[in-house]
């Protein structure tokens, strides 16, 4: 990217925050370059048309120009908004905060990117908050390189119903009769099916497990609020 310009490249600010008198700090998510950061220079100044735009759950179009490490922002169109609230918008203050850490920075990933924005939209509309998170965490699993078949053990064995099973770091899923998770459940997710009652349960300690192994002891400041409102995370 070094030394050029990118033109209206799909994107959302994922976090801003101020930078000496008139200026934001942007981490901003694209289809195409991953996470990104930026300057936007002089969008808090009075007369600025687009300081309301820069906010998160908004699809945006930016131009930036590639100067170093640190983009600078020239252009902003406005396309949709996601206006989440209540509980929707602490959910997707988590689901910012995860892209933000397992997203590389100018990495392409345009299929997180569809997965965001659909995340999005099931937030929006209020219904299964708890099913849309799990099944953004299995896609931003499987999407950073951290995949692990649902359907079979880690020796290749089918993942049976009347079975339990554990997740063993770098290996997968292992039967085990005190495990925490139940084959019916696993089969569900890998169906992407509908997550109920003890099935949600199972896939909320499931993935809280492999996303923290990844996490290696890193505090996710959103889960922590979140936590105290509800107990999704």
């Amino acid at each position: 990217m070094n030394g050029s310009a990118v033109y209206l490249q799909p994107a959302f600010v994922l976090q801003h925050r101020p930078y000496r008198e008139t200026s934001v700090l942007l981490d901003v998510f694209t289809r195409d370059f991953g996470v990104v950061s930026m300057l936007a220079k002089g969008v808090r100044k009075e007369k600025s048309k687009i300081a309301g735009l820069l906010l998160p759950f908004s699809a945006l179009r930016l131009s930036f120009v590639d100067k170093s490490e640190l983009k600078v922002l020239s252009q902003v169109e406005y396309v949709d908004s996601y206006p989440l609230e209540r509980l929707a918008l602490y959910c997707g203050f988590y689901v910012n905060e995860l892209v933000q850490i397992f997203v590389h920075k100018y990495d392409p990933q345009p299929e997180m990117f569809s997965c965001y924005e659909r995340c999005l939209s099931d937030l929006l509309l209020g219904e299964r908050i708890e099913q849309t998170l799990r099944y953004f965490e299995l896609d931003l699993l499987q999407e950073a390189g951290y995949a692990v078949a649902m359907d079979s053990e880690a020796n290749g064995n089918p993942i049976m119903t009347g079975q339990r099973y554990n997740f063993l770091a770098d290996f997968g899923m292992v039967a085990d009769n005190e495990g925490l998770i139940g084959g019916e459940t696993l089969s569900i997710l890998a169906a992407r099916a509908p997550l109920e009652g003890r099935a949600l349960l199972e896939a909320k300690l499931l993935f809280r497990k492999m996303l923290d192994g990844h996490l290696q002891g890193r505090q996710l400041k959103s889960r922590d609020v979140l936590a105290k409102i509800i107990k999704y995370l």
